[in-house]
């Protein structure tokens, strides 16, 4: 417990030192349901799905450095979604988790020189997102193209307040975030039959609150393309690209150093497909960093998913 009140003070006295993104972002992520137009009318769809966040990589700025804390992380979140068709042109999406974050960082003595890694844990069911979605442009025999918009919240159900030995855990460790995000969504697709190829584009922007502790995480927008070729009747093949724009967080009347910035990340994937259910499997990879300071960031993603659809 002493090294972690090391810590602590040590980043109280210092706030130009502090690196606080150990882990992932605790904001919105556009897996799932996210990344897919509106569910049919009386249609059920029921997601699960596993996803691992590595984060072994340094930035400062755009350059690749050493990690001045001897910092590692991973993020694990087991997700699970369900979403309604409750018209021809609505459906809702409501999506839960369980988040398990592990951050491992040295901590150096002043008085004999000698390190010691110490490990900071938390694990907790993560907030709750809402989305309502509608089809603006639904596709038809002669035209295979789509838009839908959407919009709703995350909701801070998961907890924000985890301890360890007596200690409150950092923001960036909670499964929770304390605050109520509002979110905007769109989704455009556009097939190519004699190609067996689409073309899938996804927005997401989340509009964070303050929580009671006063912090509030900075906008965020994350935008995807990916592409899917059907190599056969049960076999999809997918790459994608992610852009995700991160502004400042905020906290006790200033913006807090070594958050926000630019990432750009790769996504190939394949998709197994039945007549009720899908399963894919992705592997996402960093191909652009420029961070605000000196940051922590993801090193790969894995992840796999498994989705039921049915009528009622």
């Amino acid at each position: 417990m002493k090294y972690i009140i090391i810590f602590l003070f040590a980043s109280i006295l210092n706030v130009e030192n502090v690196y606080p993104q150990g882990c992932c972002t605790v904001g919105s992520s556009t897996f799932g349901g996210l990344e897919r137009g509106i569910t049919n009318k009386d249609n059920i769809n029921i997601g699960i799905s596993f996803i691992r966040n590595g984060l072994n990589t340094t930035y400062n700025e755009k350059n690749e450095i050493k990690d001045p804390l001897g910092r590692s992380a991973s993020v694990s979140v087991f997700n699970f979604e369900l979403e309604y068709g409750i018209s021809d042109k609505v459906s809702i999406l409501v999506i839960g988790g369980y988040s398990i974050k592990e951050r491992e960082t040295v901590i150096r003595s002043s008085v004999n020189n000698t390190s010691e890694k110490i490990v900071f844990n938390g694990n907790g069911f993560t907030d709750m997102t809402f989305i309502g979605k509608y089809e603006i442009i639904t596709p038809s025999i002669i035209s295979a193209l789509s838009l839908s918009l959407g919009g709703g919240a995350k909701i801070p159900v998961g907890n924000y307040n985890l301890r360890e030995d007596g200690t409150r855990l950092s923001i960036d460790l909670q499964p929770g975030t304390g605050a109520t995000d509002v979110i905007v969504w769109g989704n455009f697709y556009k097939g190519f039959l004699p190609l067996s190829f689409s073309l899938i584009a996804n927005l997401l922007y989340r509009y964070p609150s303050v929580n009671l502790d006063g912090y509030r995480f900075g906008d965020e927008y994350i935008f995807s393309l990916i592409g899917e070729y059907y190599f056969t009747e049960y076999l999809t093949l997918s790459v994608g690209m992610r852009a995700r724009f991160a502004e400042e967080d905020f906290w006790n009347g200033r913006f807090l150093p070594s958050t926000g910035g630019t990432y750009y990340d790769v996504i190939p994937g394949v998709i197994y497909s039945e007549r009720a259910y899908s399963l894919k499997i992705f592997y996402q990879s960093p191909v652009y960093r420029n961070v605000r300071g000196i940051q922590l960031t993801t090193s790969n993603i894995i992840g796999a998913e498994i989705l039921f659809s049915f009528d009622i």
